[in-house]
């Protein structure tokens, strides 16, 4: 059932549940329907509509103190579905040593094991349709070579918009109930310590006040951290602020391309490193640094892979653009019909190509840059706090974000591009192309400038005690027993993949556990 609050003005609904969730994005959304279908009574509160139109949201509004930080408004989207009705989709696992190795110096611990994660993999293949086939494929370079390739998978574009796939669950009759621009604004705890009530508001006079038995915290990393620190906010500073963990360790991937990439074989090259179709999705190859050049050489995790760009629109852009018009539901208009009238010539061949050699065709005006996607090292002045002056619609202070890319994170891109080089020429792949790595300067302002990747982290980590973190290996915050937190913000580090796909592991692993 789907409720919209801003449809109430002036109105005031009090609930109570098992379990509310606050934020019914893409993991939001999963943890709702599968707690539903085991006859819990749950509500999600969502601060968006049924869709954003535009690229940003004004309420994810921040207040930037250190460097430009580019996931601060994009890549956050705020409605049903969340940032589900955007992503690209590549899903993939970390590698074991993303959670084990123990990086010189680093503050990042993790209290699980990959396999409390991958327990539930297969169930997310299954759920959007992704082939229950290997991620890593070492055939591809030599054994003993310094870098593991790995396939993300990509879901068909009308399957990664959770709020599609998960369509009749939402809308069943024991399905969650969802409120609509319901933004959390107020908390209250019992005398115990748990919480006990939530207010959510519309922005125009409606209320919603609910009395969960349990609560999470599924908003994504930053407005996940901002509500943490509200409730501190609201509580004289006595719930979290003590621990002094709170909001520090905040991290992401840092990427730039690294190197340009010119191409001996294009044929040749299309077939290793284009997108592979594979059952009704996609597959895209990386690499990523081995256990034991990370050892060696001090190499955080990461990946490396060869992209194109291209400098007018061409066939391609046309594609990508309506089947991402499919994935936000959006309507077909008659230039979209024009502009796919134009780009015959070229699906002409790709289909071709697509039926003959199962890949994606590069468009004719490719140009090809090799990009790196490095872990970035969590460092506690790497914060998100609360804004003392400036405050949102609902007089809620706005999140503060003081980060800075590192001089140790420049090195780590510049040494893994510089290693992957190495064995791209040394290896039968160096045929296909040559790579010449941009000089070290270029990297640095380039990292400097750009921002992470919107893969943030760290800021309500997983740790071993509330000296460590703010959530335990259960997402349970250590200090309410009753509230828990879903977000990637959970993750000590940033790993070797995007997290996407880990944290969908843990929206199940964490059903499980409220189920009982």
């Amino acid at each position: 059932m789907i409720r919209d609050l801003a449809g109430q003005p002036g109105q005031t609904h009090e609930v109570a549940c098992d379990v509310l969730i606050i934020g019914g994005g893409t993991v939001g959304l999963l943890l709702a329907t599968r707690l539903a279908a085991a006859g819990r009574h749950v509500v999600v509160v969502e601060s968006g509509g049924m869709s954003q139109s535009g690229e940003t949201h004004p309420l994810n509004e921040v207040v930037l103190l250190g460097a430009f930080y580019k996931g601060a408004e994009s890549g956050r989207f705020r409605c049903l579905g969340g940032t589900s009705t955007r992503w690209g989709g590549a899903m993939l696992p970390f590698l074991e040593t993303d959670m084990t190795f123990r990086q010189s110096g680093w503050d990042s611990e993790w209290p699980v094991t990959l396999a409390d994660f991958t327990a539930y993999q297969g169930e997310i293949e299954r759920l959007f349709g992704l082939p229950e086939t290997p991620y890593d494929r070492p055939e591809i370079l030599p054994a003993g070579a310094a870098f593991i390739p790995r396939l993300a998978k990509w879901p068909p574009f009308k399957l990664r918009n959770v709020a599609t796939l998960l369509d009749a669950q939402i809308k069943a009759e024991n399905g969650p109930a969802v409120w609509l621009n319901a933004t959390a604004t107020q908390f209250g705890f019992d005398p115990g310590g748990r919480l006990a009530s939530v207010e959510a508001r519309s922005a125009n006079g409606g209320r919603l006040s609910v009395r969960p038995a349990e609560t999470v915290i599924a908003a994504g990393a930053i407005e996940s951290t901002r509500l943490l620190l509200l409730i501190d906010h609201q509580n004289d500073n006595r719930v979290f602020a003590p621990d002094g963990v709170l909001g520090r360790y905040f991290h992401d991937h840092v990427s730039t391309e690294t190197a340009r990439v010119t191409v001996s074989d294009r044929t040749a090259l299309n077939r290793v490193i284009g997108f592979r179709f594979e059952g009704g999705g996609m597959r895209n190859l990386r690499f990523e640094p081995s256990a034991g050049l990370r050892a060696a050489h001090g190499i955080p995790a990461g990946f490396l892979h060869i992209a194109f760009s291209t400098e007018a629109p061409a066939g391609f852009d046309v594609l990508r653009s309506i089947y991402r018009k499919i994935q936000r539901r959006d309507r077909f208009s008659l230039r979209d019909a024009a502009e796919l009238a134009s780009a015959l010539p070229w699906l002409s061949r790709a289909a071709w190509w697509r039926f003959r050699e199962k890949r994606l065709l590069f468009p004719d005006n490719a140009i090809f840059g090799l990009h790196a996607i490095v872990e970035q090292e969590p460092i506690a002045a790497n914060r998100i706090g609360l804004s003392p002056q400036r405050v949102d619609v609902f007089g809620c202070p706005l999140a503060t974000i003081d980060w800075r890319v590192a001089d140790s994170d420049i090195t780590n891109v510049a040494e893994m591009t510089r290693q992957f080089v190495s064995a791209w020429r040394e290896s039968p792949l160096g045929r296909l192309a040559e790579i010449q790595p941009a000089p070290p300067e270029a990297l640095g302002k380039a990292l400097s400038s750009f921002g992470g990747v919107y893969h943030p982290g760290g800021s309500t980590k997983m740790g071993a005690s509330p000296k460590t973190g703010v959530v335990d290996k259960d997402l349970r915050t250590f200090r309410t027993p009753n509230l828990s937190v879903l977000a990637t913000s959970a993750f000590p580090s940033g790993g070797g993949a995007n997290p996407t796909m880990m944290l969908m592991m843990a929206a199940f692993r964490l059903a499980d556990r409220l189920k009982g």
